[in-house]
């Protein structure tokens, strides 16, 4: 077994600073000094230096007691972009407050920022925020937190690990969408097309017809013009695109150009919400339902945080209708459709 990996898994370390290391050998030579001269000067002396070191470990021990972490998120984390993680630190005991702590998150395979609090007074909290990078999509599982501290004479360094795992889902970074020339063939989606005939704003006056809603009847209009007219509505149409990502490519495919492939999806989905477009996402595995806006976009980016490669196609036929027309990302060729229309093929 690894022997630091061991000894950080401890739930309590101990070290010595170097000021400490100097001080117990200091401490050693002279109670050797003592022993050997029987000299009560030194005998003393031995006493205060050891009375140093225990007061030291008594205080420092205090300090750590009652002490609870609050970690908080922001609601969306993107590979390879900094996150800014919040602590919140809060000191439970009744009295004494806590002075000089370090507060460092553990994630494994990446490095976290120490936190120093100079001090929490009793029954306070405290708050402080660290920038950290995830250089990867997908789920990230934050072991707990350490407490250290080196109060109140810098001698040594204790620290106490608090496991408390938590779970973050990190996004793929929005890649550069590609060339969105084939949009030309869906018409005018780019803006929802305002038509008549919807529950919208008004639109305009018409003629009542049989089968209308007579409770859209302009009453006052009418009594002028001493003629049944209705309210027209607006309704609000624009193409609907479906974004097929197909995660199957040979083995030998680099893992760089796939991540890539999945930024790409990522940023094309972006640009196409903020567009307009209605987008719907489907993986061989799994399809989201089709949304609008960038609140939408949150879906979306879920399904690509955990979609896994492979070199084998899919054993089902993919989640696709007739009516989904298709831009299809793919690093091996183009995919069975089944019945669903192609609109274009992106290759990643």
């Amino acid at each position: 077994m690894d022997f630091h990996r061991w000894f950080h898994g401890l739930p309590r370390r101990f070290t010595f600073t170097r000021i400490g290391g100097i001080f117990t050998g200091v401490t050693v030579l002279v109670s050797i000094g003592a022993f050997n001269t029987g000299n009560n000067l030194l005998y003393l002396l031995f006493g205060m230096l050891l009375s140093l070191m225990i007061a030291s470990g008594v205080l420092s021990e205090e300090v750590m007691k009652g002490v609870v972490v609050e970690r908080g998120f922001p609601g969306q984390i993107f590979a390879g972009a900094p996150a800014l993680v919040t602590l919140k630190v809060e000191n439970r005991k009744r009295r004494i407050p806590t002075f000089s702590i370090t507060i460092t998150d553990r994630l494994p395979g990446v490095t976290c920022p120490e936190n120093y609090f100079l001090k929490v007074d009793a029954r306070r909290t405290a708050q402080v925020s660290y920038r950290v990078t995830f250089p990867r999509r997908g789920w990230w599982m934050l072991e707990g937190y350490e407490i250290s501290t080196r109060f109140p004479f810098d001698l040594f360094c204790k620290v106490r690990v608090m496991r408390e795992p938590v779970s973050v889902l990190v996004y793929p970074s929005l890649g550069q969408p590609p060339n969105l020339s084939f949009l030309s063939l869906v018409g005018q989606g780019t803006r929802p097309q305002i038509q008549a005939g919807g529950d919208g704003e008004f639109l305009s006056l018409r003629d009542f017809r049989s089968g209308d809603d007579a409770r859209r009847i302009h009453w006052k209009a009418s009594a002028r013009r001493d003629t049944w007219l209705l309210r027209d509505l607006e309704r609000q149409d624009s193409e609907e695109l479906t974004l097929y990502f197909y995660p199957v490519a040979p083995a030998a495919t680099e893992p760089q150009r796939l991540e890539q492939g999945v930024s790409t999806c990522a940023g094309l989905a972006q640009e196409l919400l903020q567009r307009g477009y209605p987008v719907a996402l489907v993986t061989p595995g799994e399809r989201t339902a089709m949304g609008r806006g960038l609140g939408h976009l949150d879906a979306i980016l879920r399904v690509l945080a955990v979609v896994e490669f492979s070199a084998q196609p899919a054993p089902t036929p993919p989640n696709l209708t007739a009516q989904d027309r298709c831009i299809v990302l793919s690093a091996g060729g183009l995919p069975n459709l089944s019945a669903a229309q192609l609109l274009a093929l992106v290759p990643f």
